[in-house]
């Protein structure tokens, strides 16, 4: 886990005895963020994750070709194929015999007969009819086992039926007649392709490749071949064989949006996110219907780090596709990245409702939630994160820690609205999850969150008087934090200003000013607690050195008003008039009001 980005935040704030009391204080350290709290407890949470990636484990479903498309493929290697064999003929064929017209019988003599029934086998080939085909391609090898005529013209009629079959989607039927083919004709590149796409449909990648290579090795013209064979590589990971196919069928086809999708597909694999958008780009201007090459494009924009630029992509592909779960979820993911959450939520709720198992749209929903202060469905979401993450194998344990430690968070972010408004609040929710999150990970910085809960329950109930109640909690904060201490850092910086603001509320000032001083020595950038040591004086009645570190923190920062306004405190303790009108003159210029307020304790203790 890298210690240097940790985010932070915070809530921090003290309350001085007697009548005379500290605004909350805001404090402006370069790694913290205020948190204000109606508790005005001084206190840390220290966030255990870096920044969220937009990348994710979620990995998009590898696209393939759909049955229109693959119809669509038969359909143009037929057609090339039957094209060259008008201009080179792939086999000797017997001359077509009309059997109306002219009457065949077996009394012939076997060689001649089976020439002839070859004939009528061609001639119901040419007119479509099968079955009157293959009756007539039988009988000739009845009476000749041997006629080569015979043979092919069969293995032809097999192939074109099987061929058939396939446009009419029947991959199995078409798979038989593919082999029967081939029994008769082992260099039959119609029955090989017819084959190869058969097993394409049967999910048999293998087979489809061995026999499309089959068909090509026996009629290196069919470049139609390219795209399903190139696109079948890419699905198998051989990815310079579908480079060189899909190059050539793109470069003979340059219309073709199936190639240039597919040879897209093919650059992301080779970390070409350039040239992969080029080609998806020119697959979605060929075919504006596809949503798939829309999402991938929206994904090689995402990996060139055009943000912007990703998202009509998403949206168009959520448009045409409304089923595609990648896309939606990409979508919110760069919503996401871009800090539009309430976008970023509805793309992640529209993913969710497409696969309602999937701990990472959880995961987004919950951060996004989060962030816009919605704490109550944050914690649902980090929960169902969390159930949906254990079901899957060896799981990351250290994300579970993550989960719960936000939603303590969460929790704790809730019950500070909620005492604002006098209402109950679940921080035992709170701790139980931060403690769950201690047992899994061990790490100091998670004992200085677990101690940032339990103090804020007992400085909640300190302030409300209830101190045998507070008691407890404060001393199980105290030793969370002293073994976060103990760590050393980084752990160690954050857990002495949530232990000092513990000894706080136990009355132990001496201990507060000593660790708030050690935190200090290790961090003099930390401008707070200049202010919280002048706190710790304030509370033991030692009025000179709270005015010395009021006066410290201020020199620090010189506009921040709570400062002032704790000197101002800290000089009517002393009864000092002539430093505390001084005083007033100053804060003018800050904020006016604030000097009023001051100057009316001024006239109410008479100085």
């Amino acid at each position: 886990m890298s210690r240097e980005t940790f985010r932070i935040r915070f809530v921090i704030s003290s309350v001085l005895a007697a009548v005379v009391c500290l605004q909350p204080l805001v404090a402006l350290a370069q790694d913290l963020v205020a948190v204000s709290s109606i508790t005005g407890g001084s206190s840390v949470f220290v966030f255990r994750n870096n920044a969220r990636a937009i990348r994710r484990t979620i990995s998009p479903v590898k696209p393939t070709r759909t049955k229109v498309q693959r119809i669509e493929t038969v359909k143009k290697i037929k057609r090339q194929y039957e094209t060259i064999a008008r201009v080179v003929p792939r086999r000797q064929k017997a001359v077509p015999v009309d059997p109306v017209k002219s009457p065949v019988s077996k009394s012939l003599p076997p060689a001649q007969g089976a020439i002839r029934f070859a004939g009528v086998g061609e001639f119901y080939l040419e007119k479509g009819d099968f079955e009157l085909s293959f009756a007539a391609f039988r009988d000739a090898l009845e009476l000749d086992p041997e006629s080569v005529l015979a043979k092919t013209g069969y293995s032809e009629a097999l192939a074109a039926k099987g061929n058939d079959l396939l446009l009419k989607d029947q991959a199995g039927p078409a798979k038989a007649m593919f082999l029967e083919a081939l029994k008769f004709d082992a260099k039959n590149s119609a029955a090989y392709f017819g084959l190869a796409e058969a097993y394409t449909e049967l999910n048999e990648v293998d087979q489809a490749i061995a026999n499309y290579e089959k068909a090509l090795e026996n009629d290196k013209d069919l470049t139609e071949i390219h795209i399903p064979l190139g696109i079948l590589y890419y699905q198998s990971g051989q990815i310079d064989k579908a480079d060189e196919l899909l190059t050539k069928a793109a470069s003979k086809d340059p219309n073709s949006s199936e190639a240039n999708f597919f040879l897209g597909l093919v650059r992301v694999s080779q970390n070409r996110d350039e040239d992969a958008l080029v080609a998806f780009v020119k697959a979605k201007t060929l075919d504006p219907t596809n949503a798939d090459a829309f999402f991938n494009a929206a994904e090689a924009l995402v990996r060139l780090k055009r943000l912007n630029d990703a998202v009509p992509e998403y949206e168009k592909a959520t448009t045409l596709k409304p089923s595609l779960f990648d896309a939606w979820f990409g979508l919110g993911e760069v919503y996401f990245a871009l800090g539009d959450h309430p976008n970023a939520i509805k793309a992640y709720q529209a993913a969710s409702r497409l696969k309602n198992t999937e701990w990472e749209v959880f995961s987004g929903l919950a951060e996004s939630y989060r962030i816009t202060n919605q704490y109550e469905k944050a914690e649902a979401n980090y929960r169902l994160a969390g159930l949906f993450l254990t079901r899957v194998k060896d799981y990351d344990k250290m994300k579970i820690a993550e989960f719960n430690s936000k939603i303590g968070l969460v929790i704790g972010q809730a019950c500070d609205i909620k005492q604002q408004q006098r209402l109950a609040c679940d921080w035992s929710g709170a701790i139980d999850a931060l403690q769950k999150t201690v047992d899994i990970s061990q790490d100091p910085i998670d004992y200085v969150n677990l101690g940032w809960a339990y103090f804020r329950v007992g400085h909640f109930e300190a302030e409300n008087k209830n101190l045998p109640v507070a008691r407890p909690y404060l001393e199980k904060a105290r030793g969370a934090l002293e073994t976060a201490v103990k760590a050393g850092p980084p752990a160690e910086d954050f857990a002495l200003q949530n232990l000092a603001s513990v000894y706080i509320d136990l009355g132990d000032n001496k201990m507060a000013i000593e660790t708030l001083t050690r935190l200090l020595q290790r961090k003099p950038e930390t401008d707070f607690a200049r202010y919280a040591i002048g706190v710790a004086y304030f509370r033991s009645n030692d009025f000179v050195n709270a005015e010395k570190w009021f006066r410290d923190a201020i020199s620090k920062e010189p506009k921040n008003v709570v400062y002032h306004m704790a000197l101002g405190n800290a000089l009517i303790s002393r009864k000092d008039s002539k430093g505390l009108k001084a005083l007033i003159e100053t804060l003018k210029g800050i904020d006016a009001s604030a000097a009023d307020e001051l100057d009316r304790k001024r006239q109410q203790f008479r100085m």
